[in-house]
């Protein structure tokens, strides 16, 4: 089951992160049942390896059937949290369960810059927001538990 195609994206949207107000709305379709993160990404892996902090939130909203289900607002940038490869470096936003709580096929999720993560300026029309799985099979649980969102 933990295979590559387990770890696929099921987003990959490009999303400016340094635009207050910019918003993106995805539908979230999925193949496996399990918890999966809300991710910002970008080119290259010094973030990564700097694990570079700062100030940016950015609120989400999850939809069903024009019924919100969950909103709230991102955690602040600090600590470590980064990841990636040579490619990319993705820093996990919000954790959540899929399939969602009182929802099934035709779950959307609206994010929006509330404020605008300027420590990232330098990246400004690279960066994107990936939605992947987050369970880790070593720990047999989500990797990013304290990044879970509240229902």
């Amino acid at each position: 089951m933990f295979n590559d195609s387990f770890y696929k994206s099921i987003v990959d949207a490009p999303f400016n992160v340094s635009q207050k107000g910019e918003r993106l709305t995805v539908p979230l379709k999925y193949k496996y049942k399990t918890c999966y993160e809300v991710g910002l990404a970008v080119p290259g892996r010094y973030l990564s390896d700097t694990r570079k902090t700062g100030k940016g939130l950015m609120g989400y909203k999850f939809v069903f059937k024009g019924k919100t289900l969950a909103s709230g607002v991102t955690q602040p940038v600090v600590g470590p949290g980064w990841s990636g490869d040579d490619h990319i470096s993705i820093r996990p936003l919000i954790v959540f369960d899929l399939p969602f709580p009182g929802a099934s096929e035709g779950l959307f999720l609206t994010l929006e810059v509330i404020e605008p993560f300027v420590f990232l300026e330098e990246y400004k029309g690279e960066t994107s927001i990936i939605i992947r799985p987050n369970y880790e099979p070593k720990v047999g649980k989500c990797y990013d538990e304290d990044l879970r969102i509240q229902y």
